[in-house]
């Protein structure tokens, strides 16, 4: 009779409840707007920081020379800008992850995430418009067009990282250049800025 009644009691499943994944897409995206807001807050943060000891270093200092802090702000700036490119893009493969091997209905994701009014709307819909149409995402795998539809925007953002990177080295070398032949009187260190700057301008079109 112990027996019997042993075979009616269902063990307790010590496995954790998966969770659905509508709600791990929702959750990823809070965490992404939540890391680059944090991102930018640090950076008002640096370059707030960079701009007062500037400021107060050429007054207490009475030399220009200490207006040269605000250079720094190029790659802050321009690492703000890698950083948030990379977590953007992160969260974007793992959602398209999510529905090629998931099921997530993309559409019914960003319906649901919209509905999220605390969110920042124009961070928000920047990243729902780099996801394809829902009809483009699907788990077939041998589909050549598909993969290319759907990584089209990674190649772009790929190459926009690099010329970030290009044009923040340019620019920081040509304004620590001009500076710095400005303050000795070196023509040549004045027209290697000028070159720089104008490679830079080269870059930014490309």
């Amino acid at each position: 009779m112990r027996e019997v009644k042993q075979k009616f009691v269902s063990p307790r499943s010590e496995q954790p409840i998966e969770k659905p994944v509508l709600l791990e897409a929702i959750d990823l995206t809070l965490r992404a707007i939540e890391r680059r807001t944090k991102l930018y807050r640090n950076l008002v943060l640096c370059v707030t920081t960079v701009s007062l000891a500037s400021f107060l270093s050429a007054a207490l200092l009475r030399q220009w020379l200490a207006l040269s802090g605000f250079i720094i702000l190029v790659p802050l700036t321009g690492g703000f800008l890698m950083l948030d490119n990379r977590l953007f893009r992160q969260w974007r493969s793992e959602i398209l992850e999510m529905a090629r091997l998931g099921g997530l209905d993309v559409a019914m994701f960003i319906k649901t995430i919209l509905t999220f009014r605390q969110l920042p709307p124009h961070s928000l819909q920047a990243m729902l418009a780099s996801l394809p149409a829902s009809s483009q995402v699907s788990r077939q795998e041998n589909s050549t067009l598909q993969s290319a539809l759907i990584d089209s925007f990674e190649v772009l953002a790929r190459k926009n990282a690099r010329r970030i990177l290009l044009g923040t080295a340019l620019l920081t070398l040509a304004l620590a250049c001009l500076v710095r032949g400005a303050f000795l009187g070196s023509v040549t260190l004045l027209l290697l800025g000028a070159l720089l700057l104008a490679l830079t301008a080269a870059s930014a079109r490309r």
